[in-house]
């Protein structure tokens, strides 16, 4: 098979569709941090510069691959610019604002709740949180205390998308948009602060 190399010329077969199908597969039979561009476009018959084309990065060609239409990595991008102690606040608002979209919402959900139940999915998925997630916010925060906020962070990020979205509890499902992140701005304000000190297990407040 000739390899198709750089954009596609008009009226030609772009070769996007091969591009995800062989993405899904090697990204769920080995992993996100084990797969490829190379290995995709050799599976897709394409050259990598094509999939940079299409997808811009592997991380935004695992997003869509896994059925994704606003990818995590993407939101998180957006809510870097400013102050640090204040990121919590830019998650919480960026998040909700994605996931009340119902065409996002709905493929989310999907990916969340296969990840839930099928292990070939959840394995990728999770390594693609760690790497392209919570690494980029400890980078981001930097610091002796920044694993501590990237973990208060992304916890918050989770207990939003969890609490309303897929488990849809009543009392926060039922809440509209603007109440729910009225509720949740004070703690959302507090996550992402510098830490000034340390709580131990089992320490009484």
């Amino acid at each position: 098979m000739n390899k198709q190399r750089g954009r596609p010329k008009r009226g030609a077969d772009d070769g996007r569709a091969r591009i995800l199908a062989a993405a899904g597969e090697l990204f769920v039979g080995g992993g996100y941090q084990r797969t490829t561009l190379r290995s995709i476009a050799e599976r897709a018959g394409c050259d990598v510069a094509l999939i940079s084309y299409h997808f811009g990065s592997k991380k935004g060609l695992f997003a869509q691959a896994m059925a994704l239409e606003l990818a995590p990595a993407e939101v998180l991008e957006r809510a870097f610019p400013g102050d640090p102690d204040t990121l919590g606040i830019r998650l919480l608002v960026l998040v909700t604002t994605a996931w009340e979209r119902p065409e996002v919402s709905g493929s989310l959900t999907h990916l969340v709740q296969m990840a839930m139940t099928d292990e070939e999915v959840r394995q990728p998925f999770l390594e693609y949180l760690d790497r392209e997630v919570m690494t980029r916010i400890v980078e981001y925060f930097g610091g002796p205390d920044a694993r501590a906020r990237a973990t208060a962070a992304l916890t918050l990020v989770i207990g939003v998308i969890f609490g309303r979205y897929v488990l849809r509890v009543p009392s926060l499902a039922g809440q509209d948009a603007q109440q729910f992140l009225d509720a949740l701005a004070p703690s959302a304000r507090v996550a992402t602060m510098r830490r000034v000190h340390r709580v131990r297990t089992g320490e009484q407040t």
